[in-house]
C-alpha cells in the first residue's frame, strides 16, 4: 500500500503527516470478519464448463449470514465512552468532537438492532442465489428439493429466506423446506470446547512468537488519540488510548455492511490498519487453521458437519433427484470447513506464527455472506449411474478450488475419491454424535 507522504516544516524540525486513508479494497479486507461479501463489486470468478456427458443435478453447501449490526451494544457505547473523559474538559480536537456527534448518531440508530441483518446482507444472500441459478439452472429446475437449515439465530434465519425467495422466483414450482432450530446447532454450529482448550494453551505458549509479531507491528496508539484529544499529558494519564483505537476500528471496519455509515479511514494510517490486521489474521489461523501448535484441533471442530455433509450427499445420490442441502451460520464455521475440506492451500500447515501473514489471509475465508458450495454431477441421460460416476467441484466464495485428491479434470473429481478422504479425515468415529438417551 502507497503512501503520500507530506514534510511540513515546523519549529525548527520536520514533522512526517501521513496522508488519510482510503476505503479501498485493501483497507477494507483488514476489517477480516467484518470484510463485506466482495462480489458483485470485484469482477466475478470464471467458472470451467461442465465436463462433457455430465451435467449439475445437486449442491452442499453452507453459508455465512450476511452483512450485520454489530453484536452486542457496548461495541457501539464503547468509543463514545472512552472520549467522554476528553469531552467533558474541553479536550477534543474539531476532529474529535466531529468523530463524536457521529458516533453518537450510529449508536442511536443502533438501537434495537443487536447482531441483526443489514439490507445489504439480505441483498448479498439474493445475489448469491441468483448466480446460483445461473451457473446451475438444472440443479434448481423442475421438480427440485431444497431442504435449508439454519441456526436459531434470527441473521442466519433472514440471510436464508432471502437466497430461498430468490430460488422460489426462479423456479415457482421448487420444493423447500425450511427449518432454525436449536436441534441443528450440534452440526451447524458445534461448540468445541475441547478443540477451545487446546487454542488458550497454545496461547500461552506463544508468548516469545506473539512479542515478536507485536514488536513488528507496532502501533502508535497515542498519536491517534492525538488526531482526537488536544492534550498530551491528558491522553497520558487519562485515556485508554488502545481501547479507543480497537473501539473506533470496530465501528470503522464494520461500516462496509450498511449503506449510510461513513468509514473513518480517514483516522487511520495504512501502516496502522495492516499491522491490525496482521495480528487479528494470526489470531484467526490459530483458532481454526492447521498447526501443530494446537494439534490440528482447528479444523476437527467441523468433523459433525462434514460427517453431515457426506451422510447427505449420499442420500441426494440414490434419491437421484435434482436438488440442494443448504445450511446458514457463522464464519467460526465456513473458516474451520474450508481448512477440514483442504481446499487450495488454506489446508497447509502453519507452525510458525510469523510466516502465517504470507502465507494465509482471514479475508479470503470469512467475508459476510462467505460460502462454500459443492456441486455435484451425473452421467446425462443415464438412469443407472453409480456413485462412482458421480463428479464434485467446490465453489468457495464462488471460486473453484483444488481439492486434495487427483482431479479428473481441471476442478473435477470423482465423489467417491473425496468422500474417502473427508472420511480417512475425521476418522472412523468422526463426526457421529454419542446416542441421545431417552427421557
Amino acid at each position: 500500500m502507497k503512501r503520500l507522504l507530506t514534510l511540513t516544516l515546523l519549529a525548527g524540525s520536520f514533522v512526517l503527516t501521513a496522508i488519510a486513508a482510503e476505503p479501498t479494497v485493501a483497507n477494507r479486507q483488514t476489517a477480516s470478519n467484518y470484510y463485506a461479501y466482495p462480489y458483485p463489486e470485484l469482477p466475478l470468478p470464471k467458472l470451467t464448463a461442465t465436463p462433457k456427458g455430465y451435467e449439475p443435478f445437486h449442491m452442499e453447501h453452507y453459508g455465512r449470514h450476511g452483512s450485520r449490526w454489530h453484536i452486542g451494544t457496548w461495541v457501539y457505547h464503547s468509543p463514545i465512552d472512552l472520549l467522554r473523559p476528553a469531552e467533558r474538559n474541553g479536550k477534543l480536537t474539531e476532529q474529535g468532537k466531529e468523530l463524536m456527534a457521529q458516533l453518537r448518531e450510529i449508536e442511536i440508530n443502533s438501537r434495537g438492532r443487536d447482531g441483526e441483518l443489514t439490507p445489504l446482507g439480505a441483498r448479498q444472500h439474493r445475489g448469491i442465489a441468483q448466480r446460483m441459478t445461473r451457473n446451475f439452472p438444472e440443479i434448481f429446475s423442475g421438480k427440485s428439493r431444497v431442504d435449508a437449515r439454519s441456526t436459531d439465530v434470527v441473521r442466519c434465519i433472514l440471510s436464508m429466506d432471502n437466497e430461498m425467495q430468490e430460488l422460489k422466483a426462479f423456479n415457482p414450482n421448487i420444493e423447500i423446506t425450511t427449518d432454525g432450530s436449536k436441534r441443528d446447532v450440534r452440526y451447524l454450529n458445534y461448540n468445541d470446547t475441547a478443540a477451545e482448550n487446546r487454542y488458550n494453551e497454545a496461547r500461552k505458549r506463544l508468548n516469545a512468537e506473539e512479542n515478536a509479531l507485536l514488536e513488528a507491528n507496532k502501533i502508535d496508539y497515542a498519536a491517534f488519540a492525538g488526531q482526537l484529544i488536544d492534550d498530551p499529558q491528558f491522553i497520558a494519564d487519562s485515556i485508554d488510548s488502545r481501547g479507543l483505537f480497537d473501539a473506533i476500528f470496530r465501528i470503522t471496519a464494520n461500516a462496509q455492511s450498511h449503506d449510510d455509515q461513513k468509514a473513518r479511514y480517514d483516522l487511520f494510517t495504512d501502516k496502522d490498519l495492516h499491522s491490525k490486521w496482521v495480528l487479528d489474521n494470526a489470531n484467526w489461523f490459530l483458532r481454526y487453521g492447521n498447526t501443530k501448535m494446537t494439534d490440528g484441533a482447528g479444523p476437527m471442530r467441523q468433523r459433525y458437519l462434514m460427517r453431515n455433509w457426506i451422510e447427505s450427499a449420499d442420500t441426494a445420490i440414490m434419491r437421484r433427484e435434482p436438488g440442494a442441502n443448504m445450511r446458514f451460520g457463522h464464519e467460526v464455521v465456513v473458516l474451520p470447513m474450508a481448512v477440514l475440506m483442504e481446499l487450495d492451500d488454506y489446508g497447509r500447515e502453519i507452525n510458525d506464527p510469523t510466516a502465517i501473514e504470507s502465507q494465509w489471509h482471514n479475508y479470503d475465508l470469512l467475508p459476510m455472506a462467505s460460502n462454500i458450495q459443492m456441486i455435484f454431477y451425473r452421467p446425462t441421460g443415464k438412469a443407472d449411474y453409480r456413485a462412482e460416476d458421480v463428479l464434485v467441484k467446490v465453489l468457495f466464495n464462488e471460486r473453484e478450488m483444488r481439492l486434495p485428491v487427483k482431479a479428473v479434470s481441471g476442478p473435477y473429481y470423482r465423489w467417491s475419491d473425496i468422500r474417502s478422504h473427508y472420511l480417512d479425515r475425521i476418522g472412523a468415529d468422526g463426526g457421529i454424535f454419542p446416542p441421545e438417551q431417552p427421557y
